[in-house]
């Protein structure tokens, strides 16, 4: 009986009730969406209809959303320094596997743009897309002088 007694003691002892927690687990990424590897200036020195520059450029965005991407001429063609009505147009086609648009900016009208959106992918995510944008003068300049405008390319998570 003594035996029994300690065998029963030691049992109870040894199967005590089970207890569960749960164990909340978890991080974060942080978010980039980025234009990158640009050069900022393309310039004419004979400005003339046809003429051509190429931008070339690096695209990356980790949303799992997608991306809007959008070019936007600050003056709505070359504006001469001299007289901001007087300018030449031009288009800026861009092309960044999947994105591809044009802007045409040819008739002064300030701010215009355009963009266009994309779903996400493992490509848009990880980086290294390759992108370009090609300007093309449309227009022969009348006027002597200097001519610009600021295009702004800008890519934002959907």
């Amino acid at each position: 009986m003594k035996k029994l007694m300690t065998l029963t003691a030691i049992a109870v002892l040894t199967s005590g009730a089970a207890f569960a927690e749960n164990l909340n687990v978890g991080g974060s990424v942080a978010s980039i969406c980025e234009v990158s590897n640009i050069n900022t200036t393309a310039y004419f020195p004979a400005l003339a209809k046809d003429q051509t520059k190429m931008i070339n450029f690096d695209l990356q965005c980790n949303d799992a959303d997608g991306a809007t991407m959008s070019l936007t001429t600050a003056e709505g063609h070359l504006q001469n320094a001299d007289q901001e009505d007087q300018g030449v147009g031009y288009t800026a086609e861009l092309n960044a596997n999947p994105f591809s648009f044009t802007l045409t900016a040819d008739n002064g009208i300030n701010d215009q743009s355009v963009e266009q959106s994309q779903p996400g992918s493992v490509a848009l995510a990880t980086g290294g897309i390759a992108g370009t944008i090609e300007l093309t003068v449309t227009e022969d300049p009348v006027f002597a002088g200097t001519y610009a405008d600021t295009l702004m390319l800008a890519i934002t998570a959907n």
